[in-house]
């Protein structure tokens, strides 16, 4: 009787290590909480740095444009000063459209600057 009993022990002992294994096992293959908590505040981190790194890349380019409105118009009022009368009107109507055109740029890149932040984080994520 006690080898029966040591024997049916030793296979009780066998299932429990198999189970317990099996139950690791799954529980590896899930994302736990504290690592979607940190996979979260990393989020916000990295989303907070995206938004300055667009914001900076839309002003950038939004004084690349203006500082392109001023050169072209400098060129046309020297143009006009040295007799070139006939460029008078680009002289006007040139810098009134470099404005426009920057303005525009400016308003359409910032708007973008959130989604492309979201895009960014999200991207980095993945990683």
């Amino acid at each position: 009787m006690n080898k029966k009993l040591l024997g049916h022990l030793c296979i009780a002992l066998v299932l429990c290590f198999v189970v317990t294994s099996v139950s690791f096992a799954a529980e590896a293959g899930k994302e736990t909480a504290a690592a979607k908590a940190q996979k979260a505040g990393q989020a916000v981190v990295n989303y907070s740095a995206n938004v300055v790194k667009e914001s900076v890349d839309a002003v950038a380019n939004t004084g690349k444009k203006g500082t392109a409105v001023v050169v072209k118009t400098a060129k046309r009022a020297g143009q006009v000063l040295t007799g070139e009368v006939d460029k008078t009107k680009e002289l006007v109507t040139e810098p009134l459209e470099g404005t426009a055109e920057t303005g525009k740029t400016a308003v359409e890149e910032t708007v973008q600057v959130p989604i492309k932040a979201a895009k960014t984080t999200k991207d980095e994520l993945k990683k």
